[in-house]
């Protein structure tokens, strides 16, 4: 016997293996269920969130709270509305409704079954807001002779030409070395490119050896211009996911905060933002060798290497990494801080602190497109957190 989706999704919560779409599928079950569908649901899980703590994350006992808080106010609401549905033994409708909103908040779904489906409005005070909208394709190319392209305003078509290696900005705006009519010389000097995105920007480009890279916001890459005989060799700073063209004779290296990642052919995501505690470097395919001084470590796919002091190695959901490349904010039981840095690179804010700063950890996945006071509403219907905005600087507070 097949199982239901509520059932399948919630055994895949169990192991940490829902994702986008299993959210979205869930959704849309909830959009068309019966009321009694829903309480079979809400009596079959609501444990999951009650009795069943996660020693990895104590805080998460909030869930209980949230669920308890919406249903004293679903339980004012009723005594207001004699017309509520009641059943012997169970919740009334609208409590029951509340109670799973809680849970698909806390779980990152964000979706409030009320009937008229109205989502609830954003309690954020704003105060001579400038016009923030999230990010976009920008980037800036620097050549080896100084010379700076604006690649979010340049035509598409050949930007400029190194020594017999063309650069070009493609029809969908990605950033092309072709070295197909390049001839070496012995007299030939190595030259360094840099793109950059600034905070609101990504951009991709693909390299000499026809490697591809995606550069997300605040980030910059330095690459030569052609990849010389013995190696190919980057240098990171920031996030980007590479997809790396296979090449057994030259090893592909990228260098980030006094770390090197080896690779020979391989997809994978590095993570090395100055401003977060640590460099993640989350293998999607292939092998690599990460090197931090005199220690190295082999991760396969499926694992993501964390180098702080030390390098240490764990098992994920390689898809919560690569979400920013595919157009999505994943949060996967992360803090609010966290969160935020993510928002200010991403919207081009800065980001203030009043009061307690929560420490719970937030799960979900929100479209980057969003404007940006959609994703601040999303992290307030968990009633966690609330913003105030000013300018163009976020302010978080109890």
């Amino acid at each position: 016997m097949s199982q239901s989706i509520p059932d399948q999704f919630f055994e895949k919560l169990k192991n940490q293996q829902q994702s986008e779409s299993d959210h979205l599928q869930l959704t849309e079950w909830f959009r068309t269920a019966s009321e009694a569908e829903i309480e079979e649901v809400l009596n079959k899980y609501s444990w999951y969130f009650q009795n069943e703590p996660d020693e990895r994350y104590p805080e998460n006992g909030y869930l209980a709270n949230l669920i308890e808080s919406k249903l004293n106010e679903a339980e004012g609401s009723s005594e207001s509305n004699k017309k509520l549905p009641k059943q012997k033994n169970s919740w009334p409708f609208i409590k029951k409704i509340a109670a799973m909103a809680a849970m698909l908040c806390a779980l990152g779904l964000f979706y409030y079954f009320f009937k008229d489906k109205k989502t609830p409005e954003f309690s954020a005070h704003v105060t001579h807001a400038a016009k923030i909208v999230p990010g976009g394709n920008k980037a800036m190319l620097t050549l080896g002779n100084g010379k700076v392209i604006v690649l979010d305003s340049a035509h598409n078509g050949m930007l400029a030409s190194q020594g017999g290696v063309h650069v070009y900005k493609s029809k969908n705006g990605r950033l092309v070395y072709d070295v197909s009519k390049y001839n070496a010389q012995p007299t030939d000097e190595l030259t360094y490119n840099t793109i950059s995105t600034p905070r609101g920007g990504q951009y991709q480009v693909v390299l000499p050896d026809g490697s591809k890279v995606w550069l997300n916001a605040q980030s910059s890459l330095k690459f030569p211009a052609r990849f010389t005989d013995k190696q190919r060799s980057v240098t990171l700073e920031g996030e980007a996911y590479f997809e790396v063209a296979k090449d057994k004779m030259h090893p592909f290296k990228v260098s980030v905060n006094n770390t090197e990642v080896v690779v020979l052919g391989t997809h994978f995501n590095i993570m090395g933002y100055n401003d977060e505690d640590a460099t993640t470097t989350t293998l999607l395919e292939g092998s690599v060798k990460i090197i931090k001084g005199n220690t190295q470590q082999m991760i396969v796919p499926g694992q993501q290497a964390m180098v702080k002091q030390d390098i240490t190695v764990k098992n994920v959901n390689v898809n919560e990494a690569v979400e920013w490349k595919n157009g999505n904010f994943n949060f996967a039981h992360e803090k609010l801080q966290s969160i935020m840095r993510k928002i200010a690179r991403w919207y081009d804010v800065d980001v203030d602190y009043e009061g307690k700063t929560t420490s719970a950890t937030f799960v979900g996945t929100i479209p980057r497109s969003q404007n940006i006071t959609e994703v601040l509403k999303y992290l307030e219907l968990t009633g966690l957190v609330h913003f105030k905005i000013t300018e163009r600087r976020i302010t978080a507070m109890p």
